[in-house]
């Protein structure tokens, strides 16, 4: 076989293969777009740089747009090669940082196909970057089948929030956020912008991140000319005081509600990204998860059984054959009644206890997945916002104190301070874990 038929069968097979890859990935998204978990996506994307005319300047080979209006950047490759990735690289990084879009984006993966779990090169590569000791522009290196796990991990998380999510009229919120003309008539915009944001607590971490931006608040705050009711207020001078920050040197606050996926698509316990500037050049980056309820507990925790084993390294232990039973079996009533000889609610009890606060900071914060998490600084949660719009009643903790006043004054069936059911339509496949809600 002459060089030249060589090439045109090799470059054949390689239109063959990209044509499968497309068609495997076209069709999920489609998928995900009719169950009305993503509102669209993008095919070979061209993205400006803001400041310039050139339309053509980054390509996203799929630009996914979520329903509260976030955005996953992909840039694929048929192999990975330095020569290549550099380009795909150039592309991620353009447009995470230039783009008209960029800080709503939640995620920009690298994807290669499966075949790319043979290349030492790639294996090596992805370890140092997900051990931090390589440098990419990318969130989430993935292979197709990951990539395939990530949505449905997304598409889960979606849906799961969706759901637990209570009926509230946006205007249990208004008295909350907004004091001036100017922030009233923004509510009643965001009123009518459609399904997503008539989510109780979407809408409120959008909101929040939109206060906490607001520049006046601040050198009002520091004029002492702000309510003690004022959220700002509650936040900032909370944050600045368990950071021993001087509240006059604080020069800045950014706040975000634009946080990365975990790894296999999932959302991070954080909720809000605060960034803070202070007049000696120090940044801190802070974290907050926000609960709008009404109800005595609300869900905080959705995993399978394995993750439970996984995350506590408790493979083949006593511990581990409790979280399956309990998956198996997700009622007090009937865990208790299969519980073999040896095993006890007592036992249960006292290895959870054993295991706190490790397994409490799981659950609320995000913290030990070493597995899950992409971006330990914005992905653990630090703080706990509250917010009871029928009572008017918010609350601003420190993870660490609400951990401690939960385990103190809520003791659980099992000794932890939890409420354990499974998600709607998933019984015998996960495990949820509710939380208290305890105002100060």
């Amino acid at each position: 076989m002459d060089k030249e038929k060589a090439l045109s069968l090799s470059n054949s097979s390689k239109s063959k293969a990209g044509a499968d890859w497309a068609k495997v990935i076209n069709s999920k998204l489609n998928q995900l777009e009719n169950q009305g978990s993503i509102k669209s996506f993008k095919i070979e994307q061209n993205c400006s740089h803001r400041e310039f005319e050139y339309k053509k300047q980054f390509l996203a080979n799929y630009l996914i747009e979520t329903f509260d209006e976030k955005f996953i950047v992909v840039r694929s490759s048929t192999s990975f090669r330095s020569d290549r990735v550099k380009t795909g690289f150039y592309d991620l990084d353009g447009i995470n940082n230039h783009a008209t879009f960029s800080k709503y984006i939640i995620a920009s993966i690298y994807l290669v196909p499966d075949s790319e779990l043979k290349n030492t090169t790639y294996i090596s590569t992805r370890k140092k970057f997900l051990s931090k000791e390589y440098y990419s522009p990318a969130t989430h290196i993935l292979t197709l089948s990951e990539f395939i796990e990530f949505l449905e991990g997304y598409n889960y998380s979606y849906i799961e929030s969706d759901s637990k999510e209570e009926a509230s009229d946006v205007d249990t919120l208004s008295p909350f956020l907004y004091s001036n003309n100017d922030h009233q008539k923004h509510f009643l915009q965001i009123k009518e912008q459609g399904s997503y944001y008539g989510r109780a607590g979407n809408q409120l971490e959008k909101h929040l991140a939109e206060l906490l931006s607001d520049g006046t608040k601040l050198v009002k705050l520091k004029k002492n000319e702000l309510p003690d009711s004022d959220f700002f207020k509650v936040i900032i001078l909370k944050i600045a005081s368990s950071k021993n920050i001087p509240l006059d040197d604080i020069i800045n606050v950014q706040a975000s509600n634009s946080i990365v996926l975990l790894q296999r698509g999932g959302n991070a316990k954080t909720d809000i990204r605060l960034n803070i500037d202070t007049i000696d050049n120090q940044k801190y980056i802070e974290t907050i998860s926000v609960k709008n309820s009404t109800r005595p507990v609300v869900s905080c925790h959705d995993y399978t059984a394995n993750d439970f084993i996984r995350v506590m390294k408790c493979e083949k232990t006593v511990f581990a054959d409790y979280f399956l039973l309990f998956q198996k079996h997700p009622t007090y009533k009937d865990f208790e009644k299969n519980l073999s000889n040896g095993q006890s609610i007592k036992e249960f009890q006292e290895i959870l206890l054993h295991t706190w606060p490790k397994f409490g900071e799981w659950v609320l914060m995000g913290k030990h997945d070493h597995e899950n998490i992409v971006d330990p600084e914005t992905q653990i949660s630090m703080y706990l916002f509250i917010l009871d719009p029928n009572n008017k009643k918010f609350s601003f903790y420190t993870m660490e104190e609400y951990l401690k006043l939960i385990l103190a004054k809520k003791p659980g069936k099992f000794g932890v301070p939890f409420s354990w059911t499974y998600p709607s339509k998933q019984r015998g496949k996960r495990i949820q874990l509710k939380m208290p809600i305890i105002h100060g």
